[in-house]
Protein backbone atom coordinates (compact mmCIF):
# COMPACT_ATOMS: atom_id res chain seq x y z
CA UNK A 1 0.00 0.00 0.00
CA UNK A 2 1.24 3.55 -0.98
CA UNK A 3 0.41 5.19 2.65
CA UNK A 4 1.95 1.82 4.12
CA UNK A 5 5.04 2.52 2.50
CA UNK A 6 4.95 6.11 3.17
CA UNK A 7 4.99 4.84 6.96
CA UNK A 8 8.40 2.68 6.48
CA UNK A 9 9.93 5.50 4.34
CA UNK A 10 9.49 8.20 7.27
CA UNK A 11 10.95 5.74 9.68
CA UNK A 12 13.98 5.02 7.39
CA UNK A 13 14.37 8.67 8.56
CA UNK A 14 13.22 8.81 11.52
CA UNK A 15 16.18 6.17 12.69
CA UNK A 16 18.69 6.90 10.47
CA UNK A 17 18.72 10.25 11.80
CA UNK A 18 19.17 8.83 15.50
CA UNK A 19 16.10 10.89 16.17
CA UNK A 20 14.63 8.22 17.76
CA UNK A 21 16.91 7.22 19.95
CA UNK A 22 17.76 10.58 21.29
CA UNK A 23 13.94 11.03 21.55
CA UNK A 24 13.78 7.72 23.97
CA UNK A 25 16.94 6.54 24.87
CA UNK A 26 15.20 3.78 27.60
CA UNK A 27 13.20 1.35 28.00
CA UNK A 28 9.69 1.76 29.65
CA UNK A 29 10.29 0.18 32.94
CA UNK A 30 6.81 -0.66 33.33
CA UNK A 31 6.64 -2.84 30.23
CA UNK A 32 10.41 -4.25 31.06
CA UNK A 33 8.93 -5.45 34.43
CA UNK A 34 6.39 -7.28 32.06
CA UNK A 35 8.49 -8.61 29.84
CA UNK A 36 10.86 -9.92 32.28
CA UNK A 37 7.92 -11.72 34.11
CA UNK A 38 6.55 -13.39 31.19
CA UNK A 39 9.87 -14.45 29.67
CA UNK A 40 10.93 -18.15 31.48
CA UNK A 41 14.34 -18.19 32.30
CA UNK A 42 16.89 -18.72 29.04
CA UNK A 43 13.24 -18.36 27.11
CA UNK A 44 13.20 -17.66 23.27
CA UNK A 45 12.28 -13.51 22.49
CA UNK A 46 10.82 -12.20 19.36
CA UNK A 47 10.93 -8.53 18.94
CA UNK A 48 8.70 -7.88 16.00
CA UNK A 49 8.98 -3.78 15.21
CA UNK A 50 12.56 -4.17 17.38
CA UNK A 51 13.55 -1.05 16.27
CA UNK A 52 17.22 -0.05 17.38
CA UNK A 53 16.97 -2.49 20.11
CA UNK A 54 15.61 -0.32 23.38
CA UNK A 55 13.73 -3.46 24.96
CA UNK A 56 16.08 -6.28 22.76
CA UNK A 57 19.26 -5.15 23.83
CA UNK A 58 18.71 -5.38 27.86
CA UNK A 59 16.42 -8.30 27.59
CA UNK A 60 18.68 -10.61 25.84
CA UNK A 61 20.46 -11.33 29.13
CA UNK A 62 18.02 -13.14 30.03
CA UNK A 63 16.97 -15.10 26.78
CA UNK A 64 18.89 -18.01 25.28
CA UNK A 65 17.68 -16.57 21.66
CA UNK A 66 16.94 -13.36 20.62
CA UNK A 67 15.28 -12.48 17.27
CA UNK A 68 14.49 -8.82 16.25
CA UNK A 69 12.55 -8.16 13.04
CA UNK A 70 11.67 -4.81 11.54
CA UNK A 71 10.63 -3.42 8.64
CA UNK A 72 12.91 -0.43 8.73
CA UNK A 73 16.16 -1.11 7.47
CA UNK A 74 17.79 1.83 8.84
CA UNK A 75 16.56 0.49 12.49
CA UNK A 76 18.43 -2.71 11.86
CA UNK A 77 21.43 -1.47 10.76
CA UNK A 78 21.74 0.82 13.72
CA UNK A 79 20.79 -2.04 16.02
CA UNK A 80 23.44 -4.49 14.37
CA UNK A 81 25.86 -1.54 15.30
CA UNK A 82 24.72 -1.03 18.96
CA UNK A 83 25.48 -4.47 19.37
CA UNK A 84 28.39 -5.12 18.26
CA UNK A 85 31.58 -6.53 20.58
CA UNK A 86 28.46 -6.74 23.21
CA UNK A 87 28.80 -9.99 25.42
CA UNK A 88 25.80 -12.64 24.38
CA UNK A 89 25.56 -10.86 20.57
CA UNK A 90 25.40 -14.61 19.91
CA UNK A 91 22.11 -15.03 21.23
CA UNK A 92 20.92 -12.58 18.31
CA UNK A 93 19.62 -13.31 15.18
CA UNK A 94 18.16 -9.57 12.87
CA UNK A 95 15.45 -10.15 10.42
CA UNK A 96 13.75 -7.54 7.86
CA UNK A 97 12.37 -6.06 6.34
CA UNK A 98 10.10 -9.16 5.17
CA UNK A 99 8.96 -11.62 7.52
CA UNK A 100 9.39 -14.71 5.81
CA UNK A 101 13.33 -15.97 7.15
CA UNK A 102 11.99 -14.95 10.73
CA UNK A 103 8.77 -17.05 10.07
CA UNK A 104 10.64 -19.89 8.97
CA UNK A 105 13.51 -19.44 11.92
CA UNK A 106 10.76 -19.46 14.56
CA UNK A 107 9.06 -22.83 13.40
CA UNK A 108 13.22 -24.26 13.27
CA UNK A 109 12.84 -23.30 16.92
CA UNK A 110 9.79 -24.61 17.83
CA UNK A 111 8.29 -21.47 18.63
CA UNK A 112 9.25 -18.59 20.79
CA UNK A 113 8.11 -17.93 24.45
CA UNK A 114 7.35 -14.49 24.16
CA UNK A 115 6.66 -12.08 21.38
CA UNK A 116 7.08 -7.88 22.05
CA UNK A 117 4.78 -5.81 19.86
CA UNK A 118 5.48 -2.91 21.22
CA UNK A 119 5.02 1.03 21.32
CA UNK A 120 2.26 1.20 18.64
CA UNK A 121 4.19 -1.14 16.05
CA UNK A 122 0.49 -2.78 14.98
CA UNK A 123 -1.14 0.81 15.50
CA UNK A 124 1.05 1.94 11.63
CA UNK A 125 -0.18 -1.19 9.78
CA UNK A 126 -3.18 1.04 8.15
CA UNK A 127 -5.99 -2.00 7.65
CA UNK A 128 -7.66 -4.43 9.77
CA UNK A 129 -7.07 -7.28 7.55
CA UNK A 130 -3.37 -6.50 7.22
CA UNK A 131 -3.74 -6.12 11.26
CA UNK A 132 -5.11 -9.42 11.34
CA UNK A 133 -2.80 -10.92 9.38
CA UNK A 134 0.69 -9.45 11.11
CA UNK A 135 -1.32 -10.61 14.57
CA UNK A 136 -2.29 -14.25 13.11
CA UNK A 137 1.47 -14.48 12.39
CA UNK A 138 2.95 -13.75 15.72
CA UNK A 139 0.30 -16.36 17.27
CA UNK A 140 2.05 -18.90 14.76
CA UNK A 141 5.41 -17.95 15.44
CA UNK A 142 4.77 -18.56 20.05
CA UNK A 143 5.49 -21.50 21.41
CA UNK A 144 2.95 -23.45 23.12
CA UNK A 145 1.94 -21.60 26.52
CA UNK A 146 3.66 -18.43 24.94
CA UNK A 147 2.26 -14.96 25.16
CA UNK A 148 2.03 -11.57 23.42
CA UNK A 149 2.67 -8.36 24.81
CA UNK A 150 1.56 -5.76 22.77
CA UNK A 151 0.98 -1.96 23.12
CA UNK A 152 -0.63 0.72 21.06
CA UNK A 153 -1.97 4.11 21.89
CA UNK A 154 -4.79 5.09 23.87
CA UNK A 155 -7.28 7.23 22.23
CA UNK A 156 -8.39 8.84 25.25
CA UNK A 157 -5.46 10.29 25.80
CA UNK A 158 -3.07 10.67 22.69
CA UNK A 159 -3.76 13.16 19.89
CA UNK A 160 -7.18 15.24 20.09
CA UNK A 161 -6.31 17.62 18.03
CA UNK A 162 -5.83 15.07 15.20
CA UNK A 163 -8.53 13.24 16.25
CA UNK A 164 -10.99 16.55 15.36
CA UNK A 165 -9.33 16.91 12.14
CA UNK A 166 -10.22 13.25 11.35
CA UNK A 167 -13.76 13.75 12.61
CA UNK A 168 -13.16 10.94 15.87
CA UNK A 169 -11.59 8.50 12.83
CA UNK A 170 -9.93 5.58 14.54
CA UNK A 171 -7.18 5.67 11.89
CA UNK A 172 -5.35 9.37 11.93
CA UNK A 173 -1.98 11.09 10.38
CA UNK A 174 0.11 12.96 12.80
CA UNK A 175 3.45 15.26 12.75
CA UNK A 176 6.57 14.21 14.43
CA UNK A 177 9.26 16.55 13.98
CA UNK A 178 12.90 15.13 13.07
CA UNK A 179 15.45 17.49 13.51
CA UNK A 180 13.51 20.52 12.10
CA UNK A 181 12.13 17.93 9.12
CA UNK A 182 8.55 17.03 9.51
CA UNK A 183 7.71 13.71 9.46
CA UNK A 184 3.78 12.12 8.43
CA UNK A 185 2.64 8.97 9.99
CA UNK A 186 -0.76 7.13 10.12
CA UNK A 187 -1.34 5.58 13.44
CA UNK A 188 -4.86 3.65 14.47
CA UNK A 189 -5.78 4.90 18.03
CA UNK A 190 -7.37 2.22 20.24
CA UNK A 191 -9.34 1.59 23.06
CA UNK A 192 -9.70 -0.66 25.71
CA UNK A 193 -12.41 -2.65 23.75
CA UNK A 194 -11.19 -2.10 19.93
CA UNK A 195 -7.72 -3.86 21.28
CA UNK A 196 -9.55 -6.63 22.92
CA UNK A 197 -11.78 -6.92 19.89
CA UNK A 198 -8.56 -7.07 17.42
CA UNK A 199 -7.04 -9.77 19.23
CA UNK A 200 -9.60 -11.89 20.00
CA UNK A 201 -10.66 -11.95 15.82
CA UNK A 202 -7.19 -12.67 15.20
CA UNK A 203 -7.22 -15.84 17.53
CA UNK A 204 -5.92 -14.81 21.07
CA UNK A 205 -7.03 -14.84 25.17
CA UNK A 206 -6.65 -11.50 26.19
CA UNK A 207 -5.27 -12.29 29.77
CA UNK A 208 -5.23 -8.67 31.02
CA UNK A 209 -4.85 -5.06 29.87
CA UNK A 210 -2.59 -2.50 31.29
CA UNK A 211 -1.72 1.15 31.43
CA UNK A 212 1.53 1.35 29.36
CA UNK A 213 2.53 4.68 30.69
CA UNK A 214 0.65 7.29 32.93
CA UNK A 215 3.49 9.76 31.42
CA UNK A 216 4.63 10.60 27.83
CA UNK A 217 7.01 7.59 26.69
CA UNK A 218 9.67 10.67 26.16
CA UNK A 219 9.30 11.79 29.51
CA UNK A 220 9.66 8.51 31.60
CA UNK A 221 12.69 7.70 28.87
CA UNK A 222 14.94 10.71 29.78
CA UNK A 223 13.80 10.89 33.51
CA UNK A 224 14.61 7.92 35.90
CA UNK A 225 13.03 9.35 38.85
CA UNK A 226 9.42 10.24 36.94
CA UNK A 227 9.92 6.04 35.10
CA UNK A 228 9.53 5.25 38.81
CA UNK A 229 6.63 7.16 39.88
CA UNK A 230 4.97 6.20 36.34
CA UNK A 231 5.54 2.46 37.26
CA UNK A 232 4.08 2.84 41.12
CA UNK A 233 0.85 4.56 38.89
CA UNK A 234 0.17 2.01 36.19
CA UNK A 235 0.52 -0.71 38.94
CA UNK A 236 -2.45 1.06 40.64
CA UNK A 237 -4.32 2.80 38.33
CA UNK A 238 -6.89 1.56 35.32
CA UNK A 239 -5.79 0.91 32.03
CA UNK A 240 -8.23 3.66 30.15
CA UNK A 241 -5.71 6.34 32.12
CA UNK A 242 -3.06 5.22 30.14
CA UNK A 243 -1.24 7.04 27.86
CA UNK A 244 -1.09 4.19 25.99
CA UNK A 245 -2.57 0.36 26.58
CA UNK A 246 -0.56 -2.51 27.16
CA UNK A 247 -1.95 -6.23 26.66
CA UNK A 248 -0.97 -9.79 27.17
CA UNK A 249 -2.17 -12.26 25.32
CA UNK A 250 -2.34 -16.17 24.73
CA UNK A 251 -3.29 -17.81 21.43
CA UNK A 252 -6.88 -18.90 21.93
CA UNK A 253 -6.03 -22.63 20.37
CA UNK A 254 -2.44 -23.18 21.18
CA UNK A 255 -0.50 -25.09 18.40
CA UNK A 256 0.92 -27.93 18.62
CA UNK A 257 4.38 -28.06 19.08
CA UNK A 258 6.57 -29.67 16.78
Amino acid sequence: MQSQGRNIEQYQTYFSSGHYDRRYPRPNRHVMAHARKLLPPQGKLLDYGCGTGRYLIPLRHHAAACLGFDVSTAALTTLDQHLAGRERRERVRLFGPEPDEMCRHCRALGGVDLVLCLFGVIAHVETPARRRETLTLLGEALAPGGRLLISVPNRRRRFRREQRRFRGEDQIRYLRDCDGEPLELSYRLYDEGSLVDELVEAGYRVEGVHAESLFPESWISHRRWLAGLDRWLCRRLPARLGYGLLAVATPAEPRQGG
